[in-house]
């Protein structure tokens, strides 16, 4: 009597190698993974390198800012003038609210920081500051210069963009997120 054949591959045919090293590979990548996840979850550091240690900078900023913002928000917006020339005025009023309101937190980093990582942080928040009180003034010198002639005219508020790109308000608006200063964020009145 004859032997039946099978058709199964030999232990260590290239066929049976390949389907090995395959869930080798996938049970490394799963592993990797799960490593990954434990890592982040338990070990990665929490800490944001924009948070400020001196909490006293943010609660006295939180109270300079609060009172110039509800001004700020008080103006009338533009659906609320007939003229360009009444814009005008509220952005102007704006711009001074908001000027005081970065001048007084610049004092306030006098009082409360001696931290060397915390002024580097203030100070590029500042710079983007700075920048945002240009477009500002720069804005209110395109609506003045249009006059009532402006109707039909592009009116938008444009930001420039930073030198390493991204706009600027949203480092200014991030670092009082997460210093729990909630009204230092670029007002909302344009």
């Amino acid at each position: 009597m004859e032997t039946p054949t099978t058709n199964t591959p030999a232990m260590d045919s290239p066929a049976r190698l390949k389907r090995v090293s395959t869930r080798v590979a996938l049970t490394l990548v799963v592993l990797a993974i799960v490593a990954m996840w434990v890592w982040i979850y338990l070990f990665a550091p929490r800490d944001n390198p924009d948070r400020l240690e001196s909490r006293e900078f943010a609660a006295d900023a939180e109270a300079v800012c609060l009172p110039l913002q509800t001004e700020i928000n008080a103006l009338p917006t533009g659906r609320d003038v007939d003229t360009v020339a009444e814009r005008t005025e509220q952005i102007i009023a704006g711009t001074e609210l908001t000027a005081t309101m970065v001048a007084a937190l610049r004092g306030a980093v006098d009082t409360h920081v001696t931290d060397s990582h915390d002024l580097l942080i203030l100070d590029a928040w500042f710079a983007d500051w700075d920048a945002y009180l240009q477009d500002r003034w720069r804005h209110v010198s395109k609506l003045q210069e249009l006059g009532e002639s402006a109707e039909g005219s592009d009116l938008r508020f444009i930001l420039t963009e930073r030198a390493e790109g991204g706009i600027y308000t949203r480092r200014i608006d991030g670092l009082a997120n997460v210093n729990d200063m909630e009204s230092c964020h670029t007002p909302l009145d344009l």
